[in-house]
């Protein structure tokens, strides 16, 4: 059975707002060189619900957000919560394809989002979409609607604004669904994971106490987009803890490096590329007020990225997560840091490693599936009930999908079953040879995948050179045969310029599917493996 929060923990989202015991005059974040304080931030709430209420938003009705980071998608998350409606998250980076994809299959009501926004020109996208996709929609609300703008594609565009008197009864309700994620993966692979509102809220708290965002001084650099559970997760354990969020729109690495300093940041959380561009615009000069740093891994340069971050006083540690179990989930300790995984921030949280074929648990050490079973689990996957279904076994827990093992301070993630390899009878994660290969002068990336051709199934390595080098494939292959066993050398070094990605809610990500495809091509091609 799903494990529950207790009677200690907010159970809606309008609770968490009042959760913080900290001064209500303290500052809850800055948007654009502005402040605001709890009741600046509430006050913001309430008129975007009233905006929403004059729509006709309510209880179980669905609103996509699609909108930059600000203060602006901050209160309208709260405010949808508030009316007891479901967020439909968009990622900014979408277009046409994966919108009109989005907007279909979550069936929503009323589109949120912004105009004037120089990077991405929302309403001109939308305006691109096929008829078809926009079907549901009722109506458009806008931040920042230009004067005299009515309609927009041919629905109606009102303002997402309206006095505080006017924002209804607060429905807010612990088991009422108060927002969806899409998964990382292709326009018509990722799932919509569904939370309610009293997981949201706990797992919150529950991440500002394992992280310290709860401290008196406690500020958090909000880089991480909303509209994925990265971002999301941070930005509202920040509020959990009554921290001080100071927000960028979009990421740029010499702003960050000037708001950390300037409102002394205590807590920078993001990709192991981000903690790369901080460091390179810092000048060297170190940081001495990020006391928590934390990552995800996304490339294969993390290694030197996190080495760039320590240089300059931060200490980042890995970290795991997903959109079904919530970012956050663990956080890497002692001489596992720099590792996915680690120890969940919910003392309720429990973590099995399993045989992938018999479902048998194993020992500390062993590799296999990642179970868990835990309160910030997700509710369903929308509109698809059988692949909620198989995501659970009955007693509750949920199969990650993930490579793992469990140590003696929690578990460290390895792969995705998916990315992990079976070569010569044992089972390897591509992290392994990457780690080989990355080490060399002139690498700037790598990506393992495997492949079969017409054989066994043999590891195939696309290597990025460095700019201006020339990287000689021969010379990677010979360094692979003097550092691994045989069965992990790569059949095949591919140089590339770039990797083939897809942008996902929390940044873009390698396609290794991709990839595993443009491998078996080569190795079809060859005719047969090398010796």
């Amino acid at each position: 059975m799903r494990k529950t929060y207790g009677p200690d923990y907010p159970r809606t989202l309008t609770a968490l707002t009042a959760w913080s015991r900290r001064d209500a005059a303290a500052p809850v974040v800055t948007d654009a060189g502005v402040t605001f304080d709890r009741d600046a931030f509430q006050d913001r709430v309430l008129r975007i619900a009233a905006g929403l209420h004059r729509a006709g938003i309510g209880p179980g009705a669905r609103v996509g957000l699609w909108l930059p980071n600000g203060i602006g998608y901050l209160a309208a998350i709260f405010a949808c919560a508030r009316l007891g409606a479901l967020a439909v998250h968009i990622n900014t980076r979408f277009r046409t394809a994966e919108i009109g994809n989005l907007l279909r299959r979550s069936r929503a009501r009323a589109l949120v989002t912004q105009w004037g926004f120089a990077p991405v020109d929302f309403p001109a996208i939308f305006a691109a979409l096929p008829a078809e996709d926009r079907a549901e929609l009722r109506c458009v609300l806008g931040l920042h609607i230009p004067p005299g703008v009515t309609e927009l594609a041919g629905l109606p565009a009102m303002p997402l604004d309206g006095a505080p008197a006017d924002a209804g009864p607060d429905e807010a309700a612990g088991d009422a669904p108060c927002l969806t994620f899409t998964t990382s993966g292709t326009t018509g692979g990722p799932k919509l994971v569904v939370h309610d509102q009293q997981t949201i809220a706990a797992h919150a708290v529950d991440v500002a106490r394992g992280i310290g965002l709860d401290g008196a001084d406690a500020a958090l650099l909000g880089t991480l987009p909303f509209c994925g559970t990265f971002g999301n997760v941070v930005a509202l354990a920040a509020i959990a803890g009554g921290a001080h969020i100071v927000g960028l729109a979009q990421f740029d690495a010499a702003e960050a490096v000037r708001l950390i300093r300037r409102h002394r940041i205590t807590h920078v959380i993001g990709g192991d590329d981000m903690f790369a561009r901080i460091a390179a615009a810092s000048g060297a000069r170190r940081f001495d007020t990020v006391r928590f740093s934390g990552f995800a891994a996304f490339h294969s340069t993390t290694a030197a990225a996190i080495a760039a971050a320590e240089a300059i006083g931060m200490q980042p540690r890995g970290l795991y997560g997903s959109s079904e179990v919530q970012a956050l989930f663990a956080v890497a300790q002692g001489e596992n840091r720099l590792l996915g995984g680690g120890i969940p921030v919910s003392p309720q949280a429990e973590v099995e490693v399993r045989d992938p074929h018999t479902g048998q648990a194993l020992p500390l050490g062993a590799s296999g599936e990642l179970w868990i079973n835990a309160p910030s689990r997700f509710v369903k996957y929308l509109e698809n009930p059988a692949a909620t279904e198989r995501a659970f076994d009955a007693d509750g827990w949920f199969r990650t999908g993930d490579l793992g093992r469990l140590t003696e301070r929690g578990f460290i993630y390895e792969a995705r079953m998916g990315d992990a390899m079976r070569l010569g009878g044992f089972l390897v994660a591509p992290e392994e040879i990457e780690a080989v290969i990355q080490a060399l002068p002139g690498v700037a990336g790598v990506q393992v995948v495997a492949a079969t051709g017409r054989g066994d199934p043999v590891p195939v390595a696309f290597v990025q050179p460095a700019d201006g080098t020339n990287l000689d494939a021969a010379a990677v292959r010979a360094h692979c045969l003097q550092q691994l066993a045989r069965f992990k050398v790569p059949a095949r070094i591919v140089l590339v310029d770039a990797f083939p990605v897809v942008d996902s809610p929390n940044g873009p990500k390698v396609q290794r599917v991709r990839l595993r495809e443009m491998a078996e091509a080569l190795l079809r091609d060859a005719g047969s493996h090398p010796p």
